[in-house]
């Protein structure tokens, strides 16, 4: 007994070694694993909770930053910024950023700290759909999400490596970097055909570069990049950063771990390359499956085509509706009626208007009568984006989730 006794002692003082020795494989073993869901399964990780910050990837900052028009602090940078086509492209980068910055952007921070409060507060993660590599407005609302998920059918991407093309080819990239950025600048969204479009000409490397944009004038630091690709389980893999050599098969994605100014807790942008029509985006697929690992979600949609008004995307309409506390979206996101049946408490921001002459059948004659009605309560909206940029007659539906469960319908 006495030995048996003292065994047990022996392992118990050993077993703080032991769970160090753990820890310590745990660590070195972050580079390539599953992400790990509340289950067990690979899925996203959970950021409800603040998490202390790794330091930052110098490296990667100052490519982000260098591919930003922003002075790089490195040595090696140094000769590339005195080159002609990168002075050019600072200035211009720098005076478009700075003007939308104060038309744009600035309005819709003040808007969403005066509107949005309550709702900032209990939302984690932010889902934009159709946003492409938009995390410039997704930054101005929603500033202290811990993770951002955004989707595009562009590319995921990466940045070049400045030191393996010669001068012709980095003024290449800084000019379609330029075109693709600035033209977002001007509108405030994308345009995927023209997006497509420079991307075919192999120069900027699809979204993480414009990402990175964003990222970097926002005045945000690199942590990390990884790769998330499906797994053989249905989960996902993280991988890391490392230039693709190969077209990859949608979806895929990468996941960039960043510090906002003045912040010690580290968070994350997400973007998959995918196609979210149901013939692509099946319940119980792997980029499905990824939002079970998120808690506290809200939604926020503009520009989005008005996917969202057709069966061929009920799958991820019912995902929103299934998983978002809240829905924020321009008149192009689920429609008002469905928001409405189900019992979602709607607030109105702005003014209705006809649809642009580019999409037919998605007027909503309830929407406008919700606004123009002699019982509005539709609040004044002072910013603009979206398809209305050159009239500015925009408008925000803010919904809040229920309390009381409900089965979502099959619209007609």
């Amino acid at each position: 007994m006495r030995d048996t006794q003292a065994r047990r002692s022996v392992a118990i003082r050993g077993l703080p070694i032991f769970l160090a020795i753990l820890f310590m494989v745990a660590a070195a073993c972050r580079r390539d694993q599953a992400l790990p869901g509340p289950s067990g399964d690979a899925q996203a990780p959970s950021h409800s909770a603040v998490t202390a910050a790794p330091p930052v990837d110098l490296r990667l900052d100052n490519g982000f930053a260098f591919a930003a028009g922003l002075p790089a602090d490195s040595p090696s940078f140094a000769a590339w910024q005195e080159e002609p086509a990168w002075r050019d492209y600072a200035a211009a980068a720098g005076k478009a950023w700075e003007e939308f910055d104060n038309a744009v952007l600035g309005p819709i921070r003040s808007w969403a700290t005066d509107d949005l409060g309550a709702v900032r507060a209990r939302t984690t993660t932010l889902f934009y759909p159709f946003g492409g590599p938009d995390f410039a407005t997704a930054f101005a609302l929603f500033p202290d999400a811990r993770a951002t998920v955004l989707l595009g059918l562009e590319p995921a991407g990466d940045l070049p490596d400045f030191g393996r093309i010669q001068a012709e080819g980095r003024a290449a990239f800084y000019a379609d970097l330029e075109a693709l950025t600035l033209d977002f600048l001007t509108r405030g969204y994308f345009i995927t055909k023209q997006m497509m479009e420079t991307f075919s000409r192999g120069n900027v490397h699809g979204a993480l570069p414009v990402i990175g944009f964003f990222l970097k004038r926002g005045g945000c630091s690199i942590i990390d990049v990884r790769h998330l690709t499906p797994n053989a389980a249905g989960g996902w893999l993280e991988t890391s950063h490392q230039r693709t050599t190969m077209r990859v098969r949608r979806p895929y994605g990468v996941r960039i771990d960043y510090l906002k100014p003045g912040d010690a807790a580290f968070r994350s942008v997400y973007y998959f390359s995918c196609d979210v029509e149901d013939m692509a985006f099946k319940e119980g697929s792997p980029l499905h499956r990824f939002f079970q690992g998120f808690e506290r979600m809200a939604t926020f949609v503009k520009a989005g085509s008005y996917l969202l008004h057709w069966n061929n995307f009920s799958t991820l309409r019912r995902l929103i509706l299934d998983r978002s506390l809240f829905v924020l979206q321009d008149d192009t996101g689920i429609p008002y009626r469905v928001l409405k049946g189900l019992g979602w408490d709607i607030r109105l921001f702005g003014r209705y208007a006809t649809p642009v002459k580019d999409f037919t059948n998605v007027e909503q004659e309830d929407l406008r009568q919700a606004y123009e009605g002699p019982e509005t309560s539709a609040e004044p909206l002072p910013i603009r984006f979206g398809y209305r940029w050159v009239t500015r007659v925009d408008n925000l539906l803010l919904a809040e989730r229920p309390r009381r469960p409900y089965k979502v319908p099959v619209m007609k």
